[in-house]
This record gives structure tokens, C-alpha cells and sequence, in this order.
């Protein structure tokens, strides 16, 4: 199986290398994560979708994983480091997984909310996140979305599901993802004592990090109101279908309950026949 490095204990090799953080004396209820490598624009619309929030209580902590152009200066270009809210460190390329788990390490909020650097956060977005927390207790929320398609904005609507072992079959077999990594919030003492994200992965490491949780029976609760404004665009990660294969075969090794023999190549031929199926109808233009 897939072992993660703690996300909790640096190395002495951590790829930090700079580091600006305003002080402040009391944590915040949401530490919003944002990982950015080379997005200057899209960066900026991101932060100040979530400043620009309802909900006041909060920090965002963002970890420029390597940009050619440091995060740094377009966040300054755009008057946004004065703000104490916003706290930034900068470490050589990285990778996601390695970029999230600094952001975990330094995050000081109660809560994680994962924000994508190219998705915006709706307006109401973290306090629907904190209403719906305070009224259900739950510890991990994923929340339906906006896809936005040029001009075209769809609403994304999620499933439930009532047990983990439902939800994690369908994260493997379900064409669509039956969530949304940016706009999830994870109690962040959960999230260090999973270990945080598999840096070992390329890509897919937020279907590890939800399937290695519903494996030990943590419970995901649907917020069913869109928190995220997702733009789809070429460069989205999750147009990676094929190198993506070789990830999922693995995540269904590891992952797959229970383990009958044979079932692991049938779900693997769901899944090939998925990903070859979103590539056709993205190839198309649909």
C-alpha cells in the first residue's frame, strides 16, 4: 500500500526557502490552503474570492511551489501582502502533494479548507462550510460546485452516500467524481494524523487521500450547496486521463474492499473505460 510521509515533521531537506507570516495572535477558524505553481492571474482572482467572503474568520495560506515568476510579486503587484490575513511561504519545485503538506504544516486554523489556484471561492462559501459544521458536528465536507465553461456556468450537483465503504466504491467506479478536493474542509488534526498527503504521487493524490480515509471508515458529509467556482480550462490537472491510469490501477490494488479475487480487474476495466470516455467527450469539445 501507499505510504505517505508525515506531513507533520519536516525533514532537514524541507524545501522551504522563503517564508512571510504576519503576526497574529489568535489562529483563525479556516485556514483556506492554496497551492500555485506559475497561475500569477488566476492566483490573485483566487485570493480575493475568498477576502472578498462573508465569513471573516479565517487565514490563507498560500505555498508557491517553484513559480517561475515568485508568487510573491504579483501578490504584492496586486496589493494583497499587506493584508495580514495572507500568509505565504515559497520552497523549490515540489510537486502538489509536497506543496499541500506545507500548507498543512503551517496552518493554524481548526479547519482546512482546500482551494484550487485557479478556482474561486463563492461568496458565502466559508460561512455555509461553518454553518453547516456548528449543525452536523461533521470532521470532512465536500460541497457541491460551479463549472465554469467560458461563458457557461453549470452548477455540479453531488451524491450522499451513507456509509464510507459506499462512497469509497464510488470514487472507484463512478465516472465523475462523487466530490470536489478544492472547496473540501478537513479538520486538520484528522488530516495530520492520516499523515497528510502521499507525496510519493504525481497526481490523483487527493483520490488517495479520500479513499485511504473511507478505508478506516472516516465518514465524508455532503454540504449540498456549490462553495467553489471550478473554471475549466487545457491545463487542468485532470486532463492528465492516461498518465492517470497507472495511478488508479494502484489506488484499486490498495483500495478495493473487499478483496475478491478477479474484482480488481474488473474495476480496472470501469475505470480504463471511463477515462478513455472523458477524454473522447473532451477531445469533442462537449
Amino acid at each position: 500500500m501507499i505510504r505517505p510521509r508525515s506531513a507533520t515533521s519536516p525533514t532537514a531537506d524541507a524545501p522551504t526557502v522563503a517564508f512571510l507570516e504576519p503576526a497574529r495572535e489568535v489562529a483563525p477558524a479556516i485556514s483556506v490552503c492554496i497551492a500555485v505553481r506559475d497561475r500569477p492571474a488566476l492566483l490573485v482572482k483566487s485570493i480575493r474570492s475568498v477576502l472578498a467572503g462573508s465569513f471573516d474568520d479565517f487565514e490563507v495560506v498560500v505555498v508557491d511551489d517553484g513559480s517561475s515568476v515568485p508568487a510573491q510579486d504579483c501578490l504584492a503587484e496586486a496589493g494583497l501582502l499587506a493584508d495580514e490575513r495572507i500568509r505565504l511561504v515559497r520552497q523549490r519545485a515540489s510537486g502538489i502533494s509536497a506543496a499541500r503538506n506545507t500548507a498543512l504544516r503551517i496552518a493554524r486554523g481548526r479547519w482546512i479548507t482546500v482551494l484550487d489556484s485557479d478556482d474561486e471561492l463563492t461568496q458565502d462559501g466559508l460561512a455555509r462550510v461553518r454553518e453547516f459544521i456548528a449543525a452536523t458536528g461533521a470532521s470532512w465536507v465536500y460541497t457541491d460546485y460551479e463549472e465554469i465553461a467560458g461563458d457557461r456556468v453549470r452548477p455540479i450537483r453531488l451524491p450522499s452516500y451513507d456509509t464510507p465503504r459506499r462512497m469509497l466504491w464510488a470514487v472507484l467506479t463512478r465516472p465523475r467524481l462523487p466530490f470536489k478536493h478544492s472547496g473540501m474542509s478537513i479538520e486538520r488534526q484528522l488530516l495530520v494524523k492520516l499523515g497528510g498527503y502521499d507525496d510519493q504521487l504525481p497526481i490523483k493524490v487527493d483520490v488517495e487521500l479520500v479513499l485511504r480515509a473511507l478505508a478506516i471508515g472516516i465518514r465524508l458529509e455532503h454540504l449540498s450547496h456549490p462553495i467553489v467556482r471550478f473554471h475549466r480550462h487545457g491545463g487542468s490537472i485532470s486532463r492528465q486521463r492516461f498518465a492517470g491510469l497507472a495511478v488508479w490501477f494502484r489506488l484499486i490494488d490498495d483500495y478495493r474492499q473487499p478483496r475478491v479475487p478477479g474484482l480488481a480487474l474488473v474495476v480496472k476495466i470501469v475505470r480504463t473505460a471511463s477515462e478513455i470516455g472523458k477524454w473522447l467527450v473532451a477531445s469533442l469539445g462537449r
